[in-house]
């Protein structure tokens, strides 16, 4: 990001800004009981009944708490957000690219609540569809964090390269980020499932879903500050992201690997996010994606560009 910026859109971004930090302190949280109440219900009273030998136990305790992590995230990013919005107004240079790390995480939290969504809800055990699934609560929480996340990215002046750069980069990284989460959800679910004397073995699928379980959820919490520092242009960013990408590659090809023989369907999840992380890694290592986005190359026109 190159900083620059006029007064009247400093001023619209601290406004954003100081609005959606109102929203994940007072809105967000309750929205996301709401995406979390339905798909909890659906896997204890029809996939439990539909499918008994189906592992649905596990599923319960990692979607409440991994639900809760992401409501404690929405409400100390929300107090951030609030606490800083007159400081991008004025254009302290480390506040913009902390607001822009900052809305990642409803970008980000709100995708990973909207899909179980899409699978609990919108279909059963069986595959049929339920036409009394209605609209993912979550996805209200994902669009007020990419809306603002645009805004904050884009409101600068900056040459069309840059901003294609920009919203190619930012937005691989949070939907990346997004995907791994959900991927780590299924990996930790059937870890947890597998026998205690197992763990140690490699007949019991290790260390694979350990990978594209722990692992992975871990891995998510390199993409998010790795948005702010390349929103800052900090060459640590591209180095964390590229270690986010590759390590969720990774973990996902392995664990693709090691379903595939055991639940083809389900291992589809996991070649796809590996392709996700493969494609963000190529991203990432383009030189017009990289040199735009880091500012180390200088655009032509840009002092005319806004």
């Amino acid at each position: 990001m190159t900083q620059d910026t006029t007064q009247k859109g400093r001023t619209f971004m601290a406004v954003v800004v100081f609005l959606v930090g109102l929203f994940l302190l007072f809105v967000a949280p309750y929205t996301s009981m709401k995406a979390l109440d339905t798909p909890l219900h659906r896997l204890v009273e029809i996939f439990q009944v539909q499918d008994p030998e189906g592992v649905w136990d596990t599923p319960v305790a990692i979607l409440a708490s991994t639900y809760y992590v992401w409501v404690a995230l929405f409400t100390f990013a929300g107090a951030t957000l609030v606490m800083i919005a007159n400081d991008v107004r004025v254009d302290k240079k480390w506040a913009r690219p902390l607001a822009l790390m900052l809305l990642a995480i409803p970008s980000i939290g709100g995708l990973t609540m909207t899909i179980p969504w899409m699978v609990l809800v919108m279909t059963d055990a069986l595959g049929n569809k339920n036409p009394d699934a209605g609209v993912p609560p979550a996805i209200l929480i994902m669009m007020v964090g990419l809306v603002a996340y645009f805004i904050v990215l884009l409101t600068e002046k900056a040459d069309a390269k840059t901003k294609i750069a920009q919203i190619v980069v930012f937005t691989a990284l949070g939907l990346v980020g997004g995907f791994v989460w959900m991927n780590a959800q299924h990996g930790v679910r059937y870890f947890n499932a597998a026998p205690m004397y197992l763990r140690a073995l490699s007949s019991g699928s290790n260390p694979e879903l350990f990978y594209g379980g722990y692992v992975n959820y871990a891995a998510v919490l390199l993409f998010v500050p790795a948005i702010g520092l390349l929103a800052a242009r900090k060459e640590s960013g591209w180095y964390l992201a590229m270690i986010g990408a590759i390590l969720t590659f990774v973990a996902a090809f392995l664990s693709y690997i090691d379903r595939v023989g055991v639940n083809s369907a389900a291992a589809v999840e996991w070649m796809r996010g590996a392709i996700l992380s493969a494609v963000l890694l190529v991203i990432l290592v383009i030189p017009f994606f990289k040199n735009h986005v880091l500012g180390t190359v200088k655009p032509k026109g840009a002092e005319e560009a806004g």
